[in-house]
C-alpha cells in the first residue's frame, strides 16, 4: 500500500483531469429454511429497507445498495493492496465468522482463499447468495443477542462496518472474546463517521461537509458515537479481554482529487460508490431524525456528490483495521 494512504504524509491535490487510472492495469440457522416475515421489506424514500433490521440498520437492502456493499468490499481490498485482513493468519482458521456479512462477498474470498477454513457469514438480511463455495454458509440471526454458537468456536472473527448497526459495543465485543478461540484473532474494521478530514481550507463549508455534520447529527440522536475511531475500538477489545492489539490507518480520499496515482485510483473507486452510498446512508436517518423532506434530504445528497465529482474538495476519510488477539 502507497505510505501515503498509510497516513504518513498529506495527500497533495491535483487539477489534471482523470479518467484512465484502469490502464495501468455451528447454528442451527440457514437462509434456505428462511421464513416469509424474514424477507419482509418496506419501502420509504424510493429505496427498500429490510424490515426485520429497519430499526438497527439504517441502509437499504435493495439491489442498488448490495452492488454499492461489494464495490466497498473492493474499495477496501484495493486500499491494502488486494488483502482481505490485517490479522497474522499464516494457515487456514479452522472455524470463521463474518460478523454482518452484508451480500457475502468477503466470506466467499475467505472461503476461497482458504479452503481448509468452515466460514460462517451472519447477518439481519437474508441477501447473501444460496449457491456458495462448499465450505462457505450463511446464516440470519441478530448480532447483539446471544450467540448460539459453543464458546472458543472460532479461530477467526472478522467485523467490518458495523459502527452504525451496533449499539452495545462493549456487549458485542464480549460475545465476541466468549466465542473466540484461544490465540484466535479478531478484527473490526471500521471507517469515519463523524467528520472528514483535509489537508487544506477546502472542506469547511461545502456542501459535503454540511452533509457530513448532518449526518452526525442524526445518528447522535440514535445513540450511535460519531467519535467512534481506531484507538477507541482499541481501547474496547482490550477491556474486553484481547491482547496484542494493533491499529491500522489508511486514507479514503473522497473523490479523484490527489496527485498520488494510488491515492488517485482509490478516489476513483469512492467516488464511485459514493454516488450511491450518501443517499443510502443518510436518507432514512436525515427524514427520520433530521426533520427533512425526501426531497430536502436528497437535494443535500446530491449537492455533496457534486463537491466531490468536481473535485474542489480535498476531503479524506480514514479506515481503520484493529486486530487483537485471545489469550492462548
Amino acid at each position: 500500500m502507497s505510505a501515503i494512504l498509510a497516513g504518513e504524509a498529506a495527500l497533495e491535490a491535483d487539477n489534471t483531469p482523470f479518467s484512465d487510472y484502469e490502464s495501468d492495469a455451528k447454528s442451527e440457522l440457514s437462509t434456505q429454511s428462511l421464513t416469509s416475515s424474514i424477507r419482509d421489506h418496506v419501502y420509504e424514500n424510493g429505496r427498500r429497507y429490510h424490515r426485520k433490521s429497519s430499526d438497527q440498520y439504517i441502509m437499504p437492502s435493495d439491489e442498488t445498495e448490495q452492488d454499492r456493499l461489494d464495490l466497498t468490499h473492493h474499495l477496501f481490498t484495493s486500499l491494502h493492496g488486494g488483502e482481505l485482513y490485517k490479522a497474522p493468519i499464516s494457515h487456514d482458521p479452522p472455524n470463521v465468522l463474518d460478523a454482518g456479512t452484508g451480500t457475502g462477498i468477503w466470506a466467499l474470498d475467505f472461503g476461497d482463499l482458504h479452503p481448509g477454513s468452515q466460514v460462517i457469514g451472519l447477518d439481519l438480511a437474508p441477501i447473501q447468495p444460496e449457491w456458495t463455495f462448499p465450505n462457505v454458509k450463511f446464516e440470519c440471526d441478530d448480532l447483539e443477542k446471544e450467540w448460539t454458537y459453543k464458546p472458543g468456536f472460532f479461530h477467526y472473527i472478522h467485523s467490518r462496518a458495523l459502527s452504525t448497526s451496533i449499539k452495545d459495543w462493549p456487549g458485542y465485543l464480549a460475545q465476541c472474546f466468549k466465542h473466540t478461540a484461544p490465540g484466535g484473532y479478531i478484527e473490526i474494521v471500521e471507517y469515519t463517521l463523524g467528520r472528514l478530514s483535509s489537508d487544506d481550507d477546502t472542506y469547511e463549508g461545502s456542501s459535503l461537509d454540511k452533509y457530513i455534520t448532518t449526518f452526525g447529527r442524526c445518528i447522535s440522536k440514535m445513540g450511535i458515537d460519531v467519535e467512534f475511531n481506531g484507538e477507541t475500538i482499541k481501547c474496547r477489545l482490550e477491556e474486553a479481554g484481547y491482547i496484542n492489539v494493533h491499529v491500522y490507518t489508511s486514507k479514503m480520499p473522497w473523490g479523484t482529487w490527489p496527485k498520488d496515482r494510488a491515492a488517485k485510483r482509490i478516489g476513483a473507486i469512492n467516488e464511485l460508490q459514493l454516488t450511491t452510498g450518501l443517499e443510502g446512508h443518510a436518507l432514512m436517518v436525515f427524514t427520520q431524525h433530521g426533520g427533512m423532506t425526501s426531497e430536502e434530504a436528497k437535494k443535500l445528497c446530491a449537492d455533496a456528490v457534486k463537491d466531490i465529482e468536481a473535485r474542489k474538495v480535498h476531503a479524506y476519510s480514514l479506515l481503520w483495521n484493529v486486530v487483537g488477539q485471545k489469550p492462548e
